[in-house]
């Protein structure tokens, strides 16, 4: 146990200093609590530099339920409509940062993720929020009438021959874990926050890596590694098909990835954990409806069966995806057309619309942008504060939901961010 005259304390203490950490800190401030920001890393908002490609994708005008997955019944939107896209542009457009869209997905008008940081951290210190970097709380403890404990260590990266860490304890009335996920460990994401959870007896749904490529086994996909084609991608889940996107797909030599891969990738961890068969079915030619698609047909298959398949096939598809499923039927490019039946040559055209490879698995952690899986909704009340117990709080990718790619993830920390923030501050304020 640490020394008394070690402990800090404030009203509110906070872990975690991501997008959904710093909100809530500032959040929480803004109802006059002190607030106690712990982070495990050197600097705030590490893994932001990351996000829209070092663009910073903050959220998304297009909001809808079908957007985010998580378990049970709750929906996601009652919590968005009480801090949506709108409230959140306007609440950093009055600290000074601006906004544009492309097509609705919205970034800071510099197009940089350093200008958020950068944002954040000047208003958590205008708030005069407390700051401990390079700290992590290595355990959590609620105090019946206290609140909570907090025991922490904290390295100095200036003097390098000090191996063990200073530990001290913090203490405060409320609590909000925002410790993170687990996708992007290269940032620092090492889910202490499921940790925690799971010690103060709330439920954990496994953890999984979301908006992440899709491995393939197939020996066959190295041939259209480092093709990229607009295609319709369904995913398949023991034969039946389950989600369905479309966008640009990217190849490589073992994976499926892409925006399109992406947004399904969720669901086929998911399935994949439970041991059940994953597969996905391209459509390579997604614009087409099915009159033009069979008059295209029609058409190909009246053309001069001299040519060899190559030339025979042009214009449809990329010629690496082409080489590919000819080969899976034994063929080559340069292979004659008349050779083969009016049956086969129709079949090589369907393959372009049903392209299926086996699923073996995702790009993990280090490929994911966020987590599926964490504290359940329905353990939580609608400010994200815990019903098992008062005045503990979880937001981000500590509870189980996900969104697609395109600022909703960003979107789901700050709301939450700013609902257990303002709740915690605001009972605070009341005494409670």
């Amino acid at each position: 146990m640490a020394d008394k005259k070690q402990t800090k304390r404030a009203d509110i203490i906070v872990i975690g200093a991501g997008a959904s950490g710093c909100m809530a800190a500032a959040a929480a401030s803004l109802q006059g609590a002190s607030v106690l920001l712990i982070e495990k890393e050197d600097r705030i908002g590490r893994k932001l530099y990351a996000t829209g490609n070092g663009r910073c994708n903050l959220t998304n005008k297009d909001m809808r339920e079908a957007c985010y997955h998580t378990g049970g019944d709750r929906k996601i939107l009652p919590y968005i409509e009480r801090f949506g896209p709108s409230d959140l542009c306007a609440f950093w457009q009055r600290r000074g940062v601006f906004f544009h869209d492309r097509d609705g997905y919205v970034y800071p008008r510099t197009d940089q993720a350093a200008t958020f940081v950068q944002a954040m951290e000047k208003e958590l210190e205008r708030c005069g929020v407390q700051i401990l970097t390079n700290t992590r709380a290595v355990s959590v403890l609620p105090v019946r009438s206290e609140g909570f404990r907090v025991r922490c260590e904290q390295r100095d990266p200036g003097r390098k021959g000090r191996r063990t860490p200073a530990s001290f304890e913090a203490a405060s009335r409320k609590l909000i874990l925002s410790a993170g996920g687990l996708a992007g460990p290269q940032f620092g994401c090492t889910g202490d926050g499921y940790l925690f959870a799971g010690e103060l007896g709330h439920g954990v749904l496994d953890p999984l890596p979301a908006l992440t490529p899709l491995r393939s086994s197939d020996p066959l996909l190295k041939t259209a590694s480092g093709v990229r084609a607009a295609a319709s991608i369904a995913l398949l889940v023991d034969g039946f098909e389950t989600d369905r996107a479309e966008g640009e797909i990217q190849f490589t030599a073992d994976s499926i990835s892409g925006i399109p891969a992406f947004q399904i990738s969720a669901k086929a961890s998911r399935a994949l954990a439970q041991g059940r068969r994953v597969q996905v079915r391209l459509d390579l030619l997604p614009e087409f409806t099915d009159p033009v698609w069979e008059t295209e047909k029609e058409r190909r298959l009246s053309e001069d069966k001299g040519q060899m398949l190559g030339r025979f096939y042009g214009g449809l598809i990329n010629a690496g995806l082409l080489q590919l499923i000819l080969r899976r039927r034994g063929l080559q490019a340069e292979n004659k057309a008349y050779k083969l039946s009016q049956e086969i040559l129709g079949g090589i055209l369907d393959d372009m619309r049903t392209l299926c490879f086996d699923v073996c698995g995702t790009g993990g952690f280090e490929k994911a942008q966020t987590t599926s899986g964490g504290v359940p909704l329905q353990e939580l009340d609608d400010d994200l504060e815990s019903k098992r117990i008062p005045g503990l709080f979880f937001t981000g990718e500590t509870v189980d939901v996900d969104g697609l790619c395109g600022g909703y993830n960003l979107q789901w920390a700050m709301t939450g961010g700013f609902l257990a923030g303002s709740k915690a501050g605001a009972d605070v304020r009341h005494g409670m």
